[in-house]
C-alpha cells in the first residue's frame, strides 16, 4: 500500500486498495504520515542548529550540506551539543566561536572541517 492509497483510505476509500484500514487504525496511519512528513535530513538539522547558534542562514545551509557529507556521526552529535555549552551566547555565535567551543575537548578534525566549511561557504 503506497502513501496515496493510505491517504485515500483516510478519506474512507479503502476497499479498492486491498487491505482496508479499520476506523481505529486511521489515526495511526495519519500519525505515521505526519511523522514521515516531519523527517529532516542531517543537512537540514545541521543548518537549523547553525542558524540557531547565530550563523547567517545562507552560510548555515551551505555549511550543513558540507558538514553532513564530511563528519562522522559522533562529530555531528558533538556539533549539536554546542548549544548546551554556550546557552548565554545562543543566537550570537560566529563560526569562530563555534570552532573555539569545539576545540576545548580537542577534536581537531571537527574544528578544521567547521572552519573549512565556514570559510568556503562565506565566499
Amino acid at each position: 500500500m503506497n502513501i496515496i492509497a493510505i491517504l485515500r483510505c483516510l478519506g474512507g476509500d479503502c476497499p479498492d486498495y486491498g487491505i482496508p484500514i479499520p476506523r481505529r487504525g486511521r489515526g495511526t496511519a495519519l500519525a505515521i504520515l505526519a511523522l514521515l512528513a516531519g523527517c529532516a535530513t542531517p543537512s537540514q538539522r545541521i543548518t537549523a542548529k547553525l542558524t540557531e547558534y547565530g550563523v547567517p542562514s545562507t552560510q548555515a545551509r551551505c555549511m550543513g550540506d558540507r558538514l553532513q557529507a564530511r563528519l562522522s556521526t559522533a562529530q555531528l552529535r558533538r556539533l549539536g551539543e554546542i548549544g548546551a555549552l554556550n546557552r548565554d551566547r545562543m543566537g550570537r555565535m560566529s563560526v569562530n566561536d563555534i570552532a573555539a567551543t569545539l576545540n576545548k575537548p580537542g577534536d581537531e578534525a571537527l574544528v578544521a572541517e567547521v572552519i573549512r566549511s565556514g570559510i568556503s561557504c562565506l565566499i
